[in-house]
């Protein structure tokens, strides 16, 4: 869990999932977001800038957000590697 560059939070849960709060500061209410992790779990999310964030987790995968959350891509340039990432800096 940790706070989003609006104020808001992110959850991360087994399997994969990643939660956003509905709004900022501490807020109980979350929805699920979409995310391509190819079934390895999520470990770290970091914000960048209200639209921009990534998320990186086990097997290499790296994933990128340019819409605040909303949608996430995979970024290829982790799929080499063959360990967990487990924070963004």
């Amino acid at each position: 869990m940790g706070w989003r560059a609006d104020g808001g939070l992110w959850l991360l849960v087994r399997g994969g999932g990643l939660y956003l709060s509905k709004g900022t500061g501490i807020n109980e209410e979350f929805e699920e977001v979409p995310v391509q992790s190819r079934g390895f779990g999520i470990l770290d999310v970091g914000y960048r800038s209200k639209d921009e964030a990534w998320a990186a987790g086990g097997s290499g995968i790296l994933l990128r957000t340019t819409n605040g959350g909303k949608t996430w891509a995979r970024d290829k340039a982790a799929d080499n590697i063959a360990a967990n990432l487990y924070s963004v800096k």
